[in-house]
């Protein structure tokens, strides 16, 4: 993990990865923060997604997208960026 992390944190749009992993259930994932719709839809058409859906080490691989509620989310301590235009 700390190998590909750089190449992570170089993801157009996305402001930050959380990586999970379950070492007993051998079980990794990851929770991403995008600036927006349109850069998470890039990042999963792109070649860096398609390595990680074809690395062999990987299998099961699944994708959920979630909404952020942002005023419970900041209430809780959730380390939300805003963009200032």
């Amino acid at each position: 993990m700390t190998t590909a992390a750089p190449e992570f944190s170089e993801i157009p749009g996305c402001f930050w990865k959380i990586w999970l992993i379950n070492e007993e259930q051998k079980e990794a994932g990851g929770v991403y923060l995008f600036k927006s719709v349109i850069e998470l839809e890039q990042f999963l058409t792109s070649y860096m997604f398609e390595l990680v859906k074809e690395n062999p080490f990987f299998s099961n691989l699944q994708t959920n997208i979630f909404g952020v509620p942002e005023e419970p989310s900041l209430i809780t301590g959730a380390p939300l960026m805003k963009m200032v235009i």
